[in-house]
């Protein structure tokens, strides 16, 4: 089932992709959200995203994020746009480490993992990091280097990402390897030696050496 939902992401969503829209097998679509939110004139979009979503394959639905807008919306019971300790009660673990770090307060769950297909595929690629680290001279030299040039061309799993260095171990917290010499050389020392890892982090600080 998972695997259905996966491979729908993996097609573009196009005019055409929505008009030919089919809910995966085994996505329950059967309560009063999906209902009313998949009519054309409402949002159809955030429908057909959430049930290619993780989510929708383990049976989180809206209601469970967002509760419920039947005494309005500006009823308490009502959240349009759920942050983090909304996240918090599935996914306390990561979202402590999210808030530990230098992105917390700065960013949101959503802001890595988009609305409503929360894809890991999109949060593990370099270009979601780059929406907020774009004028980062180490961002762009990851983008001109051997690393970076080798994602573009042959894709995930060829060569390292962002979280490969700055998330081991899917550790949320990313100031894990920046401040901490050590684990920032196990994180190097995935893909390349010790001395030339220890080499490029001599001296404590890093320095590009594509």
């Amino acid at each position: 089932m998972l695997a259905v939902s996966f491979i729908i992401l993996s097609v573009p969503m196009t005019s055409a992709w929505c008009a030919d829209f089919m809910v995966p097998p085994g996505v329950d679509t059967n309560f009063s959200c999906y209902g009313c939110h998949s009519k054309k004139e409402i949002t159809p979009w955030i429908t057909m995203t959430w049930a290619v979503s993780m989510h929708a394959a383990k049976g989180v639905k809206c209601n469970d994020c967002h509760g419920n807008h039947d005494a309005g919306f500006d009823s308490p019971d009502f959240t349009a746009h759920p942050g983090p300790e909304k996240c918090a009660g599935c996914h306390p673990v990561r979202v402590k480490e999210t808030m530990a770090s230098k992105h917390g307060g700065a960013i949101k769950c959503t802001s890595c993992h988009p609305r409503h297909t929360f894809s890991l595929r999109v949060a593990r690629d370099p270009a979601i990091c780059e929406t907020c680290h774009l004028n980062s001279a180490h961002v762009q030299g990851y983008g001109k280097s051997k690393m970076g040039v080798v994602y573009q061309v042959m894709g995930m799993g060829y060569s390292a990402t962002c979280e490969t260095c700055h998330m081991p171990d899917k550790n949320h917290n990313v100031n894990t390897t920046l401040d901490n010499k050590e684990l920032m050389l196990k994180a190097c020392n995935q893909c390349h030696s010790a001395s030339f890892a220890g080499e490029v982090l001599k001296g404590g600080t890093f320095k590009a050496h594509w």
